[in-house]
């Protein structure tokens, strides 16, 4: 078989084999021995890395109750075109799937075929393929990928608002939390889940009239772009700086030889990623590396035009917590939070900070006196 350390990703074929091999066989019994994945069912074209089969052994060790929900690894999309095919696949199966539940006779709403439905891939949040589709955004070392990535994000992020506006689901939900069954025959993670898919599509605007309703939705998309937006220029910065060995007096040799002549000769390059920053500011005795650095990362022009992004978010934030009610966005979002309000969280930050001080000042008075000597 193929080397694993080439990471290529599962075909469809295996992707299934693999997937329903760590979850239950035919029978619905466990398929693994000794907690070991059979990998003999994978075609022989491609293969899962060490990790993923570190984690399906683990996973298969570990789940062994037919009781037991099993979740495969992730296994990540790694080419613009697979990304497109599968954001795709999951954006069409989503909508059939509202569809699905938006045709059944309100009548006839069940556990099973209403608010089941909303609680499994393609709609949970953490569906395994949605975030295969969208995280490498983040972290990917190829541009083309963090674009394509970046634009997933933005078509589930648009179609999770699209979904929220269902009126049609939302009614299905609305009679199912009115029966029988909703009411005394489920569990207590089942009865909050159809609470909170309540509340999720109120707060969508489905109380308000038809023309607020579709003001809200554009402001709710609006605010996404700007998210993905403000994600993209941290995720896609290629900020460098460069500095003599010198100037970077304190970080440890490895460090330094590590981003010596990388890009200038006799210099080291530095971006503003974590394994560079922290180094930095943690141990470079140099002053005025440590604040060059901190200009460029923090500075009035970091990250294109991410202030601006701030500002349009800030304002939009504040239009869509006013349509809906809410005092400011703080509001909107405490009020589904642990702290339940805004004022809890600031009474609570206040307090803190009125302890803190005193404390904070006389550190501060130590640290200027370390500087100095």
């Amino acid at each position: 078989m193929m080397n694993s350390t080439t990471n290529k990703p599962l075909c469809p074929c295996c992707f299934k084999a693999f997937s329903a091999s760590i979850l239950q066989d035919g029978n619905g019994n466990s398929s693994t021995t000794n907690g070991s994945f059979n990998f003999g069912s994978i075609c022989g074209t491609c293969e899962p890395t060490k990790v993923e089969r570190a984690l399906a052994t683990k996973a298969a060790a570990t789940n062994t109750s037919s009781a037991s929900v099993v979740v495969p690894p992730i296994l990540w999309l790694l080419t613009p075109q697979e990304i497109e095919e599968a954001t795709q696949t999951i954006l069409t199966a989503t909508k059939r799937n509202l569809d699905e539940i938006a045709s059944t006779p309100l009548s006839d709403v069940t556990f099973e075929n209403t608010i089941s439905k909303l609680m499994c891939p393609p709609n949970y949040k953490t569906n395994p393929q949605i975030a295969a589709c969208k995280f490498l955004q983040h972290c990917s070392p190829d541009a083309q990928i963090r674009e394509a990535a970046s634009n997933a994000g933005k078509l589930f992020a648009k179609s999770r608002v699209e979904g929220r506006m269902r009126s049609d689901v939302y009614e299905r939900v609305v009679a199912f939390s009115k029966t029988e069954e909703c009411q005394h025959g489920l569990g207590e993670y089942e009865r909050h889940f159809v609470k909170a898919s309540l509340q999720d599509f109120e707060r969508a605007g489905l109380a308000l009239s038809r023309e607020d309703s579709v003001e809200l939705q554009r402001l709710l998309e609006e605010d996404s772009k700007v998210c993905s937006a403000y994600g993209k220029n941290l995720g896609g910065d290629a900020t460098k700086l460069f500095f003599a060995p010198e100037e970077l007096k304190g970080c440890t040799e490895d460090f330094i030889q590590e981003r010596l002549g990388k890009d200038v000769e006799g210099k080291c390059t530095i971006s503003l990623k974590y394994p560079d920053i922290i180094p930095i500011g943690q141990t470079c005795e140099v002053a005025e590396t440590r604040r060059l650095v901190s200009e460029a990362r923090e500075g009035v022009n970091a990250y294109k035009n991410n202030l601006d992004l701030v500002a349009e978010g800030v304002q939009l934030r504040k239009k869509i917590a006013t349509l809906l009610g809410y005092p400011s966005w703080a509001e909107y979002i405490c009020t589904k939070r642990m702290s339940g309000s805004f004022q809890a969280v600031d009474e609570f930050l206040t307090n803190l900070q009125t302890k803190l001080e005193a404390a904070g000042e006389d550190d501060y008075e130590k640290l200027l006196q370390l500087k100095k000597d």
